[in-house]
């Protein structure tokens, strides 16, 4: 197996997507479909922006829809949009790469720690950057936010497991947010998590992490897998002993099956769940991550004026292709 798949996959277009920002109304403005330059308005205006993934009944992206197939309601009303796609869209990408490090871990990790150079060029981009953090019972970050594949490749080979069972997802979805949230406004704010579909110990509750990521603009993309199958796809050295019985991991398989964290922070922040138990599953799931980040339509829209000043629900309906298949933000936060 090559150690650097990352080298076989740049061929996956590249393109980027905004987030809820403030821009000047000439932005706004000079964007079109078509590309032409139109007279400017020097004059802030919130901009709500809406990355969209539409994909078909196969889950092949669908490309070429227009401006007029789609439609999208802030609380039930009907916005006019704008559309931007891969041609037009020119915001970098920061994302933070969070890999859960607990020791049930361990023969995941050594799956993980081979993919490393994939993440710059397969989903940052040449233009992108990506930190990597790693969560059992403690949040560490071990790169900062970097555009060197090199830097990045070499944080995510280093990160080994620790502790036994421990593995506080959702309070570093939460510190994700906050790094994510303090970058440039003009960029696209992604997440990717590598770990087990459920949460083990957090303080920061399923609720209070999906508000931080929606307030931050992220769009989260769990890859779980399970600590107790993951073994029995691994090679022999790289099963090391996790503490765990038999009862043990058939009782954790059960919470498993009964949780749903990643899917809900998936779902809320317009992202896609992807799980895999061998190397070639991980590789798969974080092309599919790259492909569905870079192939998808930008909707936008100035919202009117509004007495709720909390969270407004968003729905995007593409008419024209009933069949499709649509994944988009829940909703945005006024003034977020």
């Amino acid at each position: 197996m090559d150690r650097d798949p990352a080298m076989r996959l740049l061929h996956v277009p590249q393109t980027t997507m905004f987030r809820t920002v403030f821009f000047t109304a000439a932005v706004l403005c000079s964007l079109t479909v078509t590309g032409q330059p139109q007279p400017t308005i020097q004059t802030n205006v919130p901009l709500v922006l809406v990355p969209v993934t539409v994909a078909d009944r196969k889950g092949a992206l669908v490309d070429g829809l227009t401006v007029d197939d789609f439609i999208l309601s802030d609380e039930g009303v009907r916005q006019k949009i704008h559309l931007d796609t891969s041609d037009t869209v020119l915001a970098p990408v920061s994302l933070v790469l969070a890999i859960q490090c607990s020791d049930i871990s361990s023969t995941a990790l050594a799956k993980i720690n081979r993919v490393g150079g994939m993440i710059q060029p397969l989903i940052a981009g040449a233009r992108g950057s990506a930190a990597v953090i790693a969560f059992d019972d403690e949040i560490r970050v071990i790169q900062e936010f970097t555009s060197d594949s090199t830097k990045i490749r070499s944080a995510v080979e280093q990160i080994h497991g620790r502790s036994m069972t421990v593995g506080r997802m959702l309070d570093a979805v939460a510190e994700s947010a906050t790094m994510l949230g303090a970058e440039p406004q003009n960029r696209r704010r992604i997440l990717i998590v590598i770990g087990e579909a459920r949460d083990r110990g957090s303080k920061t509750k399923l609720e209070q992490a999906i508000e931080q990521v929606e307030r931050a603009g992220v769009v989260v993309y769990p890859a779980t897998y399970s600590a107790y199958l993951s073994p029995w796809t691994a090679k022999s050295q790289d099963n090391p002993p996790t503490g765990g019985g038999l009862l043990t991991g058939l009782s954790d398989l059960l919470k498993l099956g009964q949780t749903k964290t990643a899917d809900a922070l998936a779902r809320a922040s317009g992202g896609t769940h992807f799980s895999f138990e061998t190397l070639r599953g991980l590789e798969a799931s974080l092309t599919k991550t790259g492909e569905e980040i870079h192939g998808q339509y930008l909707l936008s829209f100035v919202p009117g004026s509004s007495d709720n000043q909390g969270f407004h629900r968003l729905e995007v309906l593409v008419p024209s292709r009933a069949e499709v298949l649509i994944r988009a933000r829940a909703g945005y936060w006024p003034g977020n």
